[in-house]
Formats: C-alpha cells, sequence, structure tokens
C-alpha cells in the first residue's frame, strides 16, 4: 500500500489541499492508496486551517461510511473513493515562540560572552525582524522562517511521518514562494529529505524517494493600504522582488534534488484583505490554487510504476500549465484537451451534488418511486448520517468552494457551472442554497450545454429518478455492492455516468 504525503506549508498550502479533496470529491482518480495532508503553519489559529480540518473531516465521513472493507478495485472513478487521512499538523505555535529574539536568547548573548555570535545575528536580523511577533506566522519574512521551522523536523508528528514511511511512498511539497513560511520551508524540508546524515527515521527510504513539489507565484495582492499605516506586516508590493530572489535561490540549490517541479502563478491577481494571519484570514478559493491541486494528481500519475528516484527515466522533469485562452473569466472549455477526465468527472459530481441536495429528500419521501422500492431504502432513511453528511458536504463546503472561485475579488475567475444560489456565501459554516428548476439543469455547465431532445411535440428534461429506476438492476444484481449505503452510491454514481453520457457526449 503506497501513500503520498503532501506537505502543504502556510496558508497558501493548505488551501491548495481544500481544493485538492475537492477535486478527490469529485471522483479524480489519484494513483495511491492513500493521501495524507501534512500541515506546516505557526499561525495556529488559521481561519483557513480551521476550515480545512472540518473539511477534511466530513470528506473522511463519508469515504469511510461508503467504502468501510469494500476492495480497492472496486468503482476506482467514484465520489470520494480516494482514502484521505486527517491532517497531521506539524505547527509551531508562534504564539509559544513570541520572537525570534526569545527563541535564540538574544539578550543573553552578550552575559554569555558571545558577543561575536550577537554580532552576526545583528548583522543577518534587522531589529524589526528579531523582534516581530510570530503568532500569526513569519509574515512574508522568509529569513526568520528559516531558523524557525528548524523545529518542525524534531516535532512529534514529523518523526511519525518518518516512522511510518515505506519504499514506494512519494512526498510532495506546496509552498508559496513570495511570502515566509512557504518561502522557507519549502528548501529546509527537502535538505533534510536528502540529506543521508540528517538522522531522520527511515532516512534510507526517503532520501531515495520521489519528491515532488509546486512553489506558487504571486497571484493575489492585500490592501497596501493598512501597510503604510502599520496596521499590517504584509506588503504586497515586495512579492515580485522575493519571488525573483527564491528562484535565484531554488535554481542553484533546489532543483536537484527534486524530481519534479511545477510553478503555477498569475499576473492577473486577486484582491484579498491583509490580515496578518488568525482566525479572520479565510481568503476565498482561487484558480491558482485548484490548478495547483491537479498538479499532485498529475505528479502522483509521473511514472507511477516507478519506486524510488533511480528508477524514473530523468532525475527531474519540470511541468507545465496552462489555459486556452488568456480571459478573465474561465470554464472548462478552457483547460484544453488534457482536462477530458476532470471535465467528465467535475460534471458528473456537479449534478450528483444537484440531486443530493434539492431532490432527495423528496426521492425519500415517495415510496412510489421504483427505484427507491427496488434499492429497498429503509424508512426515515433522509435521516440516516450518511444522507446527512453528502447534504453537508456538497451545500456547506463544496457549493461555497466553487462560488469563491468565481469571486469578484479574483482577477481571474474560475465559472464552472452556473451557480444561482440564495442565502449567505460567506464563511460562516452555513449551508448554501441553489435556486433550480427543471429547466435550468440544461444550462449548468457554463460553456457546455447539456444536450436538449425538446421539440415542438414534446418537453424534454433530465429525470434524475427515471434514469435511476433505469440502473437499478444492475445495482441490486451486484453481489459485491453488499452494504446498503455502497449500494445506494452506485446507484447514484451510475446514474450521473448515464446522464452525461447521454446529455454531454454527442
Amino acid at each position: 500500500m503506497s501513500k503520498l504525503y503532501v506537505f502543504g506549508i502556510g496558508g497558501t498550502g493548505t488551501r491548495v489541499l481544500k481544493s485538492l479533496v475537492m477535486l478527490l470529491a469529485s471522483g479524480l482518480k489519484a494513483e495511491t492508496d492513500k493521501i495524507v495532508p501534512m500541515v506546516i503553519d505557526t499561525d495556529v489559529n488559521n481561519g483557513d486551517l480551521e476550515y480545512f480540518r472540518h473539511i477534511v473531516g466530513k470528506y473522511r465521513d463519508i469515504h469511510e461510511k461508503l467504502y468501510n472493507n469494500v476492495p480497492t478495485n472496486l468503482y476506482p472513478d467514484s465520489f470520494f473513493r480516494t482514502e484521505v487521512e486527517m491532517p497531521k499538523e506539524l505547527n509551531i505555535s508562534g504564539t509559544d515562540i513570541g520572537t525570534l529574539a526569545n527563541m535564540i536568547g538574544y539578550n543573553q548573548l552578550n552575559a554569555s560572552d558571545l558577543t561575536s555570535t550577537k554580532g552576526l545575528i545583528d548583522l543577518l536580523f534587522t531589529e524589526a525582524s528579531r523582534e516581530m511577533n510570530l503568532e500569526k506566522g513569519f509574515l512574508g519574512v522568509p529569513s526568520v522562517g528559516s531558523i524557525v521551522l528548524k523545529q518542525v523536523v524534531e516535532s512529534r508528528g514529523f518523526k511519525e511521518f518518518t516512522q511510518e514511511f515505506k519504499p514506494g511512498d512519494r512526498i510532495f511539497i506546496i509552498s508559496s514562494i513570495f511570502g515566509g513560511t512557504g518561502a522557507a520551508g519549502f528548501p529546509l524540508l527537502l535538505n533534510v529529505f536528502r540529506d543521508p546524515k540528517s538522522g531522520i527515521n527511515n532516512s534510507e527510504y526517503i532520501k531515495d524517494s520521489i519528491i515532488g513539489g509546486i512553489s506558487i507565484l504571486p497571484y493575489f495582492e492585500v490592501d497596501s493600504d493598512k501597510f503604510r499605516n502599520g496596521e499590517s506586516a504584509i506588503d504586497s508590493n515586495t512579492f515580485t522582488s522575493k519571488t525573483k530572489a527564491a528562484l535565484a535561490y531554488y535554481e542553484k540549490y533546489l532543483a536537484s534534488n527534486l524530481n519534479a517541479l511545477f510553478y503555477t502563478g498569475d499576473y492577473r491577481r486577486s484582491q484579498y484583505e491583509n490580515f496578518d494571519g488568525g482566525e479572520n484570514q479565510k481568503n476565498e478559493a482561487n484558480f491558482i490554487e485548484f490548478a495547483s491541486a491537479l498538479s499532485i494528481l498529475e505528479f502522483i500519475q509521473h511514472e507511477n510504476e516507478a519506486k524510488e528516484a533511480s528508477e524514473l527515466s530523468s532525475p527531474i522533469k519540470y511541468f507545465e500549465f496552462g489555459i486556452s485562452e488568456d480571459t478573465t473569466e474561465i470554464n472548462l472549455t478552457h483547460l484544453g484537451k488534457t482536462s477530458d477526465n476532470l471535465l467528465e468527472q467535475f460534471i458528473k459530481f456537479k449534478y450528483l451534488s444537484l440531486y443530493i441536495t434539492n431532490y432527495l429528500n423528496d426521492a425519500l419521501d415517495d415510496s412510489r418511486l421504483t427505484w427507491r422500492k427496488e434499492l429497498q431504502v429503509p424508512a426515515n432513511f433522509k435521516s440516516n448520517q450518511l444522507v446527512k453528511d453528502l447534504r453537508e458536504f456538497c451545500g456547506k463546503y463544496y457549493y461555497r468552494w466553487l462560488y469563491q472561485l468565481g469571486s469578484d475579488r479574483h482577477g481571474r475567475k474560475f465559472v464552472p457551472f452556473n451557480m444561482n444560489v440564495s442565502g449567505s456565501v460567506g464563511n460562516n459554516g452555513t449551508p448554501i442554497e441553489l435556486n433550480l428548476s427543471r429547466e435550468s439543469l440544461f444550462n449548468v455547465v457554463n460553456g457546455i450545454p447539456a444536450l436538449d431532445n425538446s421539440n415542438f411535440f414534446r418537453k424534454d428534461a433530465i429525470d434524475f429518478d427515471k434514469t435511476f429506476t433505469q440502473k437499478v438492476d444492475d445495482i441490486t444484481q451486484n453481489k459485491e455492492l453488499q452494504s446498503f449505503e455502497m449500494k445506494l452510491i452506485a446507484l447514484l454514481q451510475e446514474g450521473s455516468n448515464a446522464i452525461y453520457s447521454e446529455r454531454f457526449k454527442n
């Protein structure tokens, strides 16, 4: 059983992991048995991190109810199929550290007759850097982060990771290149992994493993007035210069230690509020994070028969990602032919989620439905925890993620679907409700309308329950589907496949 350990460093790393979970929920296949999110952030109260914990928890609840004791070769492309562990948090509380000066005992260096050391610290770090409060991260200063993050390899979570690591497992590192935590954490982790004298557990396996990473270039800006007024330490005007410096360092010192390297970024920047961190940092989902999550799945497929770096056809490979048209509003048609599987799974899951949130309750109340009777749906099944979990995941997390991808804050919106919503769409945890009619089901996918066979004599409709009834005999006769929950999701899966084939493959 192989695992992919995905290190998400800082706030951007966590948000990319969130998009990865959404892709896996949609049924995109990951060529690995299990994905283990590894989160590194000194801002332990980060709002994005707390939100991510809830999303993974709900995903796991659904996965375990559906696939417990189900062979991995059964329905490999099904929704929620890939196992995802709860994030292992290798977080160092910035609140506990206080400042860099506190951490290194700066004020005691004179008394310890280490004046030369103190002089070196003064040369390398300004007073502002030494005294910067680390409660909310490194605030765009990677030189400070490189010192503090060395404690990560001493953490309990990191030691558990190294103890669990087996031959054939892979590592992927997500980091932004224009901030503090990500820019500092990427080279530090990579050097530890490749160092044969690092002293970490299973170092012989880890140093020879296949390691990939993505460096995310600037894709958003924050309010500069807060920086000028002294209300925030983040100045997005420095993002480009920091990126250039980091790229030069990466080219010289990092590339030789990687087997696959991805870059993403966008000159059409999103505009976010300027929060140093903490619970208020809940940035809206962004297309660059979505594209970065796709790179993780690409990395898993990269020469997936290879078990260690020496078995790869080339030591390192660089990957590109682009859209077919430079436009401020993109949809699935702009992702090119390489996205065929993504397009198919995305559309299927979108229709499934619409059924779950808008129609399933009524169907479970209708004892006349043929598929309901054939499947022997228990009475009051709509109060079953699986149904509640599916409805919550789609309404509270998936719809909100889709809606945020098309936010007006973004310089480049990603709007794969028509999101006609009502109610609150902020990060307040309430489910999003979609205003939906039978007629609007034909125009759910932006840029790709569903086939409508209406004519002068007949009004066509996408009838979920009719489609499920046509598929229910195949489900009830499948002896491999032992649990009722698995039969239900298999029916919804096969029904979604049929709707896609009938309406979009023409």
